[in-house]
C-alpha cells in the first residue's frame, strides 16, 4: 500500500465502507421485510384461524334455528310433559334422521327440569337417568336462554346447544342437540384452501375410549407426550410440528415458522382451542401456503441489495471525485508551483528519505526544502557523501 498515492489509499478506503455499509443496510433492510412478510403471515393464518370461530357460530345459529322449530312442536311438547318416553321416541325418530343427514346432527337429549337428568337420549335411547352437568346446560338454565359452545367427550369435540323449554310460561324441561365437531376442518379447509391440524391435551380426554375408536394399529395417543392429535386435513409431516407448552399460546396466536417443501413455502401457526367453559383445552394449527409472497420477497431483498450496493460504488465514485477537485487537484497545482520556484531559486535537494507517491508527504518535503535550505545544504556537503541527495520530490520522481 506504501506505493499507492493519498489519493488512491482514500478513494479505496470510501469504496470499501461504502460498500460494507451498504451491505449492512441490505441485511438490515432484509431482516425488517421479513419481519414484516412474518407479521403479515402470522395476520393470514390469523384469518384462518377465524374461519373455525367463524364455522362455530354458523353451526351454533344452525342449531339454535332447529331448537326453535322443535321446541315449538306440539306433538313433542305433550309426550313429553306426559312423561312417555316411547311415544316421544317415536316421534323423534321420525325426524331425527333427516336432522342427522341434513345438518350433522349427531345428539339429541330431552332432559327433566327438576334434577336435570336425561329423560330421553333420542341418538342412544338405551341410556337414560344420567344427570347432566355441562356448562351449557348450567347457563341455559341460569340465563333462560340458549346456553351453546365446544365441549369435550371422551374422545373429541361436540359443539353443544341447549334451550329452557317453557309452555305458558312454565319451564316443563330443556332441549339439546349437538354435532361433533370433526366435519369443521374439511368444510374450512374448502373454504380457505388452507390445511389445518386439532390438538387436544390428553387430560381432557379418555385413552381407552381413544383406542376403542382409532384401534390398534392407528392409535396416535403416545405420539405425544401431553396431547394429541384429534383430527387434520393432512398427514404430510409439519403441519403439527409443536412439542411446546399449549396454555403459553397467546390468545392472538403463535408463528410456528416456514416450511419449505420442494418449491414451494408454506406458514404455520397455532391458535387455542377454548371450551364452553373458556379453558384453553387444545390448539388449532394452520398452514398456509405462502409461495407467491416468498417469491417476491426473495426478489425484493436480492433487488434491495443490489440498488444499495449500486449506490454504495456510486457515493464512493461520488466522494472520490469530489475529494480530488475540492483537496488532491489544488495540492497538486500547488506542488508544482513550488517544485518550478525551488528550480528557479536553485534550492538545494531534498534530503534522502524513503520514496513514497503520498501527495502530502512529497509537499511536505517540498515545503521542507524552501523554509530551510541551510539544513537541507549541510546534509548534501557531509564527508562520505558522493553525489547529491536523491530528491524524492523531483518531477521523476
Amino acid at each position: 500500500m506504501r506505493s499507492l498515492s493519498l489519493q488512491l489509499k482514500l478513494l479505496l478506503a470510501v469504496a470499501v465502507l461504502s460498500v460494507a455499509f451498504a451491505a449492512g443496510s441490505a441485511r438490515l433492510a432484509a431482516a425488517i421485510f421479513e419481519r414484516r412478510v412474518e407479521d403479515g403471515a402470522l395476520q393470514t393464518l390469523r384469518r384462518a384461524a377465524d374461519a373455525f370461530d367463524a364455522q362455530e357460530r354458523s353451526e351454533i345459529e344452525k342449531l339454535a334455528a332447529t331448537l326453535d322449530v322443535l321446541l315449538a312442536n306440539d306433538e313433542l311438547r305433550e309426550a313429553f310433559v306426559a312423561r312417555d318416553r316411547e311415544r316421544l321416541l317415536a316421534l323423534a325418530n321420525r325426524l331425527f334422521p333427516t336432522m342427522r343427514e341434513r345438518d350433522r346432527i349427531t345428539h339429541w337429549y330431552f332432559i327433566a327440569p327438576e334434577d336435570r337428568t336425561v329423560f330421553l337420549r333420542v341418538h342412544k335411547p338405551e341410556l337414560s337417568g344420567d344427570r347432566i352437568e355441562r356448562v351449557t346446560l348450567r347457563r341455559a338454565a341460569d340465563t333462560g336462554d340458549l346456553g351453546a359452545g365446544k365441549e369435550l367427550g371422551r374422545t373429541a369435540f361436540a359443539l353443544r346447544c341447549v334451550r329452557p323449554w317453557y309452555h305458558r310460561g312454565q319451564l316443563v324441561g330443556y332441549m339439546e342437540l349437538a354435532e361433533e365437531i370433526d366435519h369443521f376442518l374439511t368444510t374450512m379447509k374448502s373454504r380457505t384452501g388452507d390445511e389445518y391440524g386439532l390438538l387436544v391435551k390428553k387430560k381432557y380426554l379418555d385413552e381407552k375410549a381413544w383406542a376403542q375408536v382409532l384401534g390398534p394399529r392407528a392409535n396416535t395417543w403416545n405420539d405425544r407426550a401431553d396431547v394429541v392429535v384429534v383430527d387434520t386435513t393432512t398427514f404430510t409431516d409439519g403441519i403439527i410440528d409443536f412439542d411446546g407448552d399449549l396454555d403459553a399460546v397467546p390468545d392472538g396466536g403463535a408463528f410456528s415458522g416456514e416450511l419449505v417443501r420442494g418449491d414451494r413455502s408454506f406458514v404455520r401457526g397455532v391458535f387455542p382451542v377454548r371450551d364452553a367453559a373458556g379453558r384453553k383445552v387444545g390448539g388449532l394449527f394452520v398452514q398456509h401456503d405462502f409461495t407467491a409472497p416468498h417469491s417476491a420477497m426473495r426478489a425484493g431483498a436480492l433487488q434491495v441489495f443490489l440498488v444499495l450496493i449500486a449506490l454504495g460504488v456510486l457515493l464512493a465514485a461520488a466522494i472520490g471525485l469530489t475529494t480530488h477537485r475540492i483537496v488532491f487537484a489544488p495540492l497538486e497545482r500547488l506542488r508544482r508551483r513550488l517544485e518550478a520556484e525551488a528550480a528557479r531559486e536553485r534550492l538545494p535537494p531534498g534530503r534522502v528519505v524513503d520514496l513514497s507517491d503520498d501527495e502530502i508527504a512529497r509537499l511536505e518535503a517540498l515545503l521542507d526544502r524552501a523554509l530551510f535550505p541551510s539544513r537541507h545544504r549541510d546534509v548534501a556537503s557531509r564527508p562520505g557523501d558522493t553525489g547529491p541527495a536523491k530528491d524524492v520530490l523531483s518531477s521523476d520522481g
